[in-house]
């Protein structure tokens, strides 16, 4: 089965594992720099007033994704 989603909708204070991240090559490395890459388990913590960005714990520390980033990291629930 598989149940993969984008890392936008996943829900609160739940952990996911990252599976693949599509997005273009200058914020790939920036990305892989904060921690996020495939295997790793990121969970979401706090949304902003207007819902953009999310805040994510990766590896201890916390870091904020905005969404059209995050439509482009692809997850599954663990």
């Amino acid at each position: 089965m598989n149940n993969k989603i984008s890392l936008d909708k996943i829900n609160l204070n739940e952990d996911y594992l990252i599976e693949n991240i599509l997005l273009d090559e200058q914020i790939l490395q920036r990305i892989y720099d904060l921690g996020l890459i495939e295997n790793t388990v990121i969970k979401a913590l706090y949304k902003s007033p207007f819902n953009d960005p999310t805040a994510y714990l990766v590896r201890g520390a916390v870091i904020a994704i905005r969404d059209n980033d995050a439509k482009k990291i692809f997850v599954r629930r663990i």
